[in-house]
């Protein structure tokens, strides 16, 4: 019997759980693979991600970039001073209220977010090859309903 059929074909919640975190770890391996020649976390890239979604100035406030990685706002203060200090964002004042700082990417921040998502296509496309099209949308539509209840049992009180 292989590890496999022993170990990972578990019915039931058990069973999902335990390729739910076999996943992960693959996921976590991938984006170390795919990120790690360029100096940055997942956290990182999916911020330099954000910003570039913005278009030009590709500026977000703190709070925006918070709310859309699901970060704390003292977690997001740490992101942004690393992508600072590695030359990827500015913090710039907020044209429209001065009071407000936002971050912005750099030139350097840019081309950084640009290449890493072609190397994270890439490998994604490699991963994925094997999948129809209709596999890829039978998986996304199955996530996100385990998305929606992870994000409804996160807003209820623990059992």
């Amino acid at each position: 019997m292989s590890t496999e059929a022993r170990f990972l074909s578990e019915p039931g919640p058990m069973g999902l759980f335990t390729r739910l975190t076999r996943v992960g770890l693959l996921l976590d391996g991938f984006q170390h693979r795919t990120l790690d020649p360029f100096g940055l976390r997942f956290i990182d890239f999916s911020v330099l991600r954000v910003l570039q979604l913005t278009g030009s100035p590709y500026r977000a406030s703190a709070g925006e970039l918070s709310e859309v990685v699901l970060r704390s706002s003292g977690g997001m203060t740490q992101i942004l001073d690393r992508l600072e200090q590695l030359g990827f964002v500015q913090r710039v004042t907020d044209p429209n209220d001065r009071r407000k700082v936002l971050a912005e990417l750099t030139d350097d921040g840019l081309a950084t977010a640009k290449r890493a998502s072609a190397s994270y296509a890439r490998e994604r496309r490699r991963i994925l090859k094997s999948l129809s099209t209709a596999d890829i949308e039978r998986i996304d539509a199955a996530i996100r309903l385990l998305l929606e209840a992870f994000t409804a049992a996160a807003t209820c009180e623990p059992a």
